[in-house]
């Protein structure tokens, strides 16, 4: 039987702290304690270690800790070629998406409990949200996360969070019609329209979205906005299926 302090433990540990950050930014000391459950001094000594070698950053000034840069350099070197795949087939269309609206475009793949921005074209609109590649949002909220839960099982959504049993004919809508919208979901004021990338067997490859102010889509534009993103997706999901086989 393994011991509570065996070496595996600790490393578990460690990677317990580390998952902590992956939808919250910066945290203190204690908050990390309580989302891993573990005590206060054990937190630290870990976080301590985590430090030393540059996985975790604590700022002096408000005391919160950070990841570092280790991590950084660690995910340049994870193969990446699917999203480059994805991307390379994906933003020629979101391009054109953007050039006729001037509105944010994004590309998002599921990642655990959340989705992870990974393209991004941006509008020239001074009134706009700012979303960097590489960060991660809760799957709740916003009409990607929406596509993503869409596709996905009750027990897989279970597992995420994301199981109420009233969302069930929400997910089913979303599926049939191909679309999600959001209005004030994730921001006050932000609107946003998405549609999910399948592969030959109709399963969510990622969701592609345009979002932007609510004054600029609750009007007479958004059924356009609505058909020319359908349209997108078909165009987006068309060229991943057909791409030559590596």
């Amino acid at each position: 039987m393994e011991k509570q302090n065996s070496p595996t433990r600790s490393v578990e540990r460690a990677l317990e702290i580390l998952e902590c950050f992956l939808d919250k930014e910066e945290m203190i000391l204690l908050e990390i304690a309580e989302r891993t459950g573990l005590s206060s001094s054990t937190a630290l000594r870990i976080l301590t270690a985590l430090q030393e070698h540059d996985f975790v950053v604590k700022n002096p000034q408000n005391k919160r800790y950070h990841l570092g840069t280790k991590l950084v350099w660690l995910a340049d070197m994870v193969p990446s070629k699917s999203y480059d795949e994805l991307k390379r087939i994906a933003v020629p269309h979101m391009r054109v998406l953007n050039q006729k609206y001037n509105e944010d475009v994004r590309l998002f793949v599921p990642d655990g409990c959340s989705k992870l921005c990974v393209e991004s074209v941006e509008s020239e609109r001074e009134l706009r949200q700012v979303v960097k590649v590489g960060t991660r949002h809760d799957l709740q909220r916003g009409a990607a996360g929406k596509v993503i839960l869409s596709f996905m099982t009750p027990a897989e959504r279970i597992k995420v969070g994301c199981g109420e049993e009233q969302d069930c004919t929400l997910y089913d809508k979303i599926r049939e019609s191909g679309v999600a919208i959001s209005d004030g979901e994730r921001e006050d004021g932000l609107f946003g329209i998405a549609v999910p990338i399948l592969d030959r067997d109709g399963n969510l490859v990622a969701a592609i979205s345009i979002s932007g102010p609510t004054a600029r889509f609750a009007n007479d534009t958004l059924e356009e906005k609505k058909q020319a993103i359908l349209e997108m997706g078909r165009r987006v999901s068309h060229d991943w299926q057909n791409r030559p086989e590596v």
